[in-house]
């Protein structure tokens, strides 16, 4: 049993390993070089177009939907989505199913590939974008970005895990139908269906970093949760947990012969 502890955590790096290796080619830097220089190009727009400059809160909430919103999900959109689908189309699938811990492996490995990956990207261009913004106290600013960075990342790369096993030949437009309906339709609804999403936790995590409480409007208030930073930070944890042990009880049990047509 010992010998079977050591093994899962040394394939999960492995894994992670390979697809890290596997990002680093010239059209995937080319397409995180974008990813980091978007953000900053936005806010340098923005500021030209906003005659005296931004206001500093309205240049946070910008940064916050152009990083832990947009760049991380794009960035897991591509990383996360094929982890199924490319051993399918390579014709490994067979070598991956029949390996101690192989699936398993597969899956977490690739997520925490996509996770380190899109994270250095978002905390890359977050240093960029603060640069050229101006912002009130930016290294706390930076750090709170960093948090919320990483707990996107984790959080949304175990929600694309279940498209990836469920229909890996069509996991990127599932992945799309998924944060769509889940993290930006569901995730505003205020109800308790949006206390299962990421989206609910970044933006109170946000508020309450901010300080914005008291001067949101009393409607905006609905949409987000005064819970203390901790339980944010808690709940996005237990949600990747889960979500990443309903995504390999399903692909534990999943049959991918070569030919299948998903």
């Amino acid at each position: 049993m010992s010998g079977e502890r050591v093994e899962l955590p040394a394939a999960v790096w492995a894994v992670a390993g390979f697809q890290l290796a596997r990002l680093v080619t010239w059209p995937r830097l080319a397409m995180a070089a974008v990813g980091v220089a978007f953000p900053a190009g936005v806010m340098l727009a923005a500021g030209r177009a906003a005659r005296g400059g931004l206001p500093s809160d309205v240049q946070v909430a910008l940064l916050y939907a152009l990083i832990p919103e947009a760049v991380c999900m794009l960035g897991l959109l591509v990383t996360m989505c094929p982890a199924v689908a490319d051993e399918l189309e390579r014709g490994t699938w067979a070598h991956v199913a029949t390996r101690p811990h192989g699936r398993r492996a597969l899956l977490v490995g690739t997520w925490l590939a996509a996770v380190l990956w899109t994270g250095t990207v978002a905390i890359a261009a977050t240093g960029l974008a603060l640069a050229v913004a101006e912002v009130e106290r930016p290294m706390a600013v930076g750090a709170m970005f960093a948090a919320l960075v990483v707990l996107s990342c984790a959080g949304r790369a175990a929600l694309f895990a279940l498209p990836a096993v469920v229909l890996p030949k069509r996991a990127l437009v599932a992945s799309v139908g998924v944060a769509l309906v889940v993290e930006y339709l569901a995730g505003t609804i205020p109800a308790l269906v949006n206390q299962a999403t990421v989206s609910l936790r970044l933006r109170s995590l946000l508020v309450h970093w901010m300080g914005w409480k008291r001067k949101l409007p009393t409607e905006m208030q609905l949409f987000i949760d005064p819970q203390p930073a901790w339980l944010h930070v808690l709940a996005v944890a237990v949600l990747t947990t889960v979500l990443l042990t309903v995504a390999i009880f399903i692909l534990d049990r999943r049959q991918f012969p070569p030919s299948d047509e998903v």
